[in-house]
């Protein structure tokens, strides 16, 4: 073992300290050989080719740092990133990001604008991740396999999970091994650890306990010189439960005599790890204990300088010394400034505890003056015995300030502290209800939810009830939030002023509005939130996307476009503080059938929400953006695309948003008869939608049921599927639907089920209803078409529904045509031109023939088959399509396939799909061997040519 400088005892690592500094390379280690074997296989899979995930999970002291500590220093020939969760950070947005990009040069971090500087408030986690994403595979370039390790994960910040989850899943082809550290009796790490979990499919969890006897003797015997007691493994063990922060500190209070002349039973071992501490306390000089103090004030790693200035010792290195040897400090001499630290939290808690109020008031005040800005608030705060109006109104000023930047989180704690101390009720009160509103604002009821009681204390008065409403709305309280925001609402646009209040309180209310589909109600809300005047453009803009989807909900798509005028025509024209509207064009476009209007929208925000801008509306462009690639027959993009919009929603918090993924994901594997996973997506939108019960997430889930037996050809089925979206029959027999999003799309379904199951009255009323909604534009004409002659075949009149689909067939497709569908037409055509001999059995072969073309060109499997059964029916043979060695490329490399034969560059592609450059370049290697090429070129003229 190495010496430490200053005549101080060897460190060991005792299977088992915290937060010591990473590069520590002084260490002995003690015992966790399964573990260390367990993390060593991780690594040489990585090494192999694969990306794993390790999850360490124990108590605090109980040797997980140290664990990592000791296994980091033998991944040499890994590039390791690494992090800590802190409690002080947890407000801070991507507080992990900003740990694990100082460990990245800086030359090739400027690549990546939103890990190099803070991320702008309001990024989602997902685009933060895609670049993430991407220097993880830079760093790769070396040929070396990264390792990213972040420590206290249950403080990290909600951002930073987010965003790890979402990497995790786009690890596809990367050398990545994750390790995090994490807590058991954290009140988030069960939550936290599972949904990290879930992240990926090559995962070990190591659950770290205690030393065992053995190691406990063999951690002794390395710190005590000569024959041990007898039985001092044993005594040990049963006090300390193996807890190796604990032995040492028995270890280091029994004298070394004791340990080895047999007296053992007469020294009296401490009962618990904090009585074990204090007990070391007590036997170090007066000034070690100042400068313990000091440092555990400061709570980090700090020059050696400061933390004796803060003690106020005139020699902190000679006070140093013995709380090195009592193993209570560590000590950094090489490096500028000298840095010293205490060696785990445990033992920072038990010092700071025992100051008295006096002292630690006094040290707190004086480490105001040496740390920066940020941190200063904290001690200032700790420093502070009473009320102090002066401290309370700065704080308060901050807190606003940070609310204006979008930082709530951040807002939120320090109007916190203003609050706690603020004189007057009035000012206590109004900072508590601020804070509390600035904390949810992060859609997160955190701390907030264990302040009701105080909420409710406080005088009546809008922003209590906005409070109160919003608390019940993140608690699934629908009632009664609606009952608590609307009486705010209606308060604050009563004062002369109405202010962010009312913008807050109608902002949630539209929410709830929205949630049960009440497009009327949120309409008047957000036209009369948009009224009050003086609110930003993001939120401006956020509120007219609200308003235009009340109007969906309660006019139709066409309605809804008027609300979204102020628009230009381009979208590439839209600045970054209009994209919720845009995304809302889009989506009200393709309601209307619209496809390239409504994806030249889309792709707009997706891209910018991309490069960072922010659009509260992000996860859903991506999921819809894949609806638009499945109706307009880009099948392999839309797969693409809703596999991103699937790892997007998962990395969110809530249920919201994983429906429209979900309903995405349906589509393309209903079309291809893909069925079982088809119905996995199918029950987790079923159960979506029974937690949430909300109008929007019933709809994807009743939508996507109807697809997959329309795929099926399941008429019966496919109309009891749509039950959840009528509002059952009128008493002509009409059926109604009660939902105004995708209502062209439900509408034409209604029709097909009502033909197939031979209710041709209701079908001809729900066509005409149909035809009366349909404007003219996009891909419906066709749908509409079809319709038609399969009722006037249902109702007995063949020649009348030869002529509509000769009609259809004869149009021109332009770029709204759903492939899909206009196949769907040319088979019914070829189907009773054979049947009714009105032309040339060649002729109608041909028509049946051009659909199985399309049929197979889009893989849709089922389709193709019905087609088959129809020309075998007549005598006819298929065509075989040869698929060629398109069919041997997986869905991945088929995404990737088709971004690079667009022209992208391996980044470029890397960036759309969110996976690293080495991902693009391993499938892309992989796809020149399937299909024995060795160029961009070639492959788009695979691609073309299938």
């Amino acid at each position: 073992m190495s010496e430490v400088t200053n005549g101080a005892p060897p460190r060991l690592a005792l299977g088992g300290f915290g937060h010591v500094d990473p590069d520590v390379a002084d260490e002995s280690f003690v015992g966790r050989a399964r573990e260390s074997d367990r993390l060593r296989y991780c690594a040489d899979k990585v090494r192999a080719g694969d990306s794993w995930l390790a999850v360490i999970e124990g108590e605090a002291g109980i040797g997980k740092s140290a664990l990592v500590r000791r296994f980091a220093a033998a991944l040499d020939d890994f590039t390791v990133l690494r992090a800590i969760g802190d409690p002080s950070e947890a407000d801070l947005p991507y507080g992990v990001i900003g740990q694990l990009a100082r460990h990245v040069d800086r030359a090739v971090l400027k690549q990546f604008p939103l890990l190099a500087e803070s991320p702008p408030a309001g990024t989602n986690p997902h685009v933060v991740g895609g670049q993430l994403l991407l220097l993880l595979g830079a760093l790769q370039e070396s040929g070396n396999p990264v390792a990213v390790i972040v420590d206290d994960v249950q403080w990290a910040d909600r951002l930073s999970v987010q965003m790890l989850g979402f990497v995790l899943r786009r690890l596809w082809a990367d050398r990545v091994l994750t390790i995090l550290v994490t807590r058991p009796e954290a009140e988030a790490s069960g939550e936290i650890l599972e949904r990290l979990l879930r992240s990926s499919e090559r995962t070990v969890k190591v659950d770290l306990g205690g030393l065992g006897r053995d190691e406990i003797a063999q951690l002794a015997q390395a710190l005590i010189e000569g024959r041990l007691a007898p039985g001092l493994a044993d005594r040990l063990h049963a006090y300390t439960r193996g807890h190796p922060l604990y032995v040492r500190t028995v270890l280091a209070e029994i004298p070394a005599d004791v340990l080895r002349d047999g007296m053992l039973e007469r020294w009296p071992v401490p009962r618990s790890l904090q009585v074990g501490i204090r007990a070391q306390l007590d036997r170090l000089p007066q000034e070690s204990r100042d400068l313990l103090e000091a440092m555990a004030v400061l709570d980090a790693r700090v020059p050696l300088s400061a933390a004796g200035r803060l003690a106020g010792l005139p020699d902190p290195a000679r006070a140093l010394g013995p709380a090195l040897a009592a193993g209570l400090a560590l000590w950094w001499p090489k490096e500028p400034q000298s840095p010293v630290a205490l060696v785990h939290a445990l033992q920072r808690d038990t010092i700071y505890d025992s100051l008295t109020p006096e002292r630690r008031r006094l040290l707190h005040a004086g480490a105001a003056a040496l740390v920066g800005t940020a941190a200063g608030w904290a001690h200032r705060v700790a420093a502070a015995t009473t009320t102090d109006a002066r401290l309370s109104d700065e704080l308060d000023r901050s807190g606003m300030e940070e609310a204006a930047s979008g930082r709530n989180a951040v807002a939120a704690t320090r109007l916190l502290w203003a609050s706690s101390l603020s004189a007057g009720r009035a000012d206590r009160e109004r900072r508590l209800l601020t804070a509390c509103a600035q904390s949810l604002l992060t859609m997160q009821p955190g701390w907030a939810a264990t302040l009701r009681q105080q909420v409710e204390d406080c005088s009546p008065g809008p922003l209590r009830s906005c409070v109160l409403g919003t608390l019940d709305m993140m608690a699934g309280r629908f009632a009664t939030a609606e009952a608590h925001l609307t009486q705010a609402w209606q308060e604050a646009l009563s004062l002369p002023k109405p202010g962010w209040v009312a913008v807050l309180a109608g902002t949630f209310l539209t929410n709830i509005m929205l949630w049960r589909g009440r497009g009327a109600e949120t309409v008047e809300i957000a036209r009369r939130t948009l009224a009050i005047g003086d609110l930003d453009p993001a939120t401006t803009d956020f509120t007219r996307a609200a308003l235009a989807t009340g109007r969906l909900w309660h006019e139709g798509p066409r309605a809804a476009l008027q609300d979204l005028a102020h628009l230009p025509v381009q979208g590439t024209t839209v600045g970054n503080h209009s994209l919720d509207t845009l995304a809302t064009r889009g989506v009200l476009r393709l309601f209307l059938g619209e496809l390239s209007a409504a994806r030249a929208d889309l792709q707009i925000v997706a891209q910018r929400d991309q490069q960072g801008a922010g659009s509260k509306f992000g996860p859903l462009t991506i999921s819809l953006l894949s609806v638009v690639h499945y109706v307009a027959g880009d099948w392999d993009e839309s797969e693409s695309t809703a596999e991103r919009a699937l790892a997007v929603a998962s990395s969110q918090d809530q249920l919201v948003g994983e429906a429209p993924a979900g309903f995405a994901a349906v589509c393309v594997k209903a079309g291809r008869g893909e069925w079982d996973i088809a119905q996995r997506h199918l029950d987790d939108l079923a159960r979506i939608a029974q937690s949430l019960d909300s109008a929007g997430e019933i709809v994807y889930s009743a939508l996507a049921a109807a697809t997959v037996e329309q795929a099926r050809g399941d008429h019966t089925a496919l109309l009891r599927s749509l039950r959840p979206l009528l509002d059952g029959t009128d008493e002509d027999g009409r059926f109604r639907l009660r939902y105004k999003p995708f209502w062209l799309w439900q509408q034409s379904l209604l029709v097909e089920a009502l033909t197939g199951t031979g209710r041709v009255d209701a079908a001809g009323v729900a066509l005409r209803e149909l035809r009366a909604a349909y404007d003219g534009n996009g891909y419906l004409g066709v749908v509409i078409a079809g319709l038609g002659g399969r009722l006037a075949e249902a109702q007995g009149r063949p020649h009348d529904a030869l002529a509509i689909y000769e009609q259809a067939v004869a149009a021109d497709a332009d770029g709204d045509t759903g492939p899909l569908h206009l196949a769907i037409v040319e088979q019914a055509y070829g189907r009773l031109l054979l049947a009714t001999g009105s032309t040339s059995r060649r002729e109608a072969a041909a028509w049946l023939h051009k659909a199985h073309g399309r049929f197979s060109t889009l893989r849709a499997v089922p389709f193709a088959r019905r087609c088959e059964a129809d020309l075998s029916a007549s005598g006819l043979t298929a065509f075989e399509k040869d698929p060629g060695r398109l069919s041997a490329l997986t869905e991945r490399e088929l995404s990737v396939a088709h971004l690079i034969a667009s022209g992208r560059t391996n980044q470029a592609a890397a960036a759309e799909l969110y996976v690293s450059q080495k991902t693009v370049e391993y499938h892309l290697s992989r796809i020149y061997a399937k299909l024995g090429i060795s160029s961009r070129r070639q492959l788009a003229e695979a691609l073309r040519s299938a």
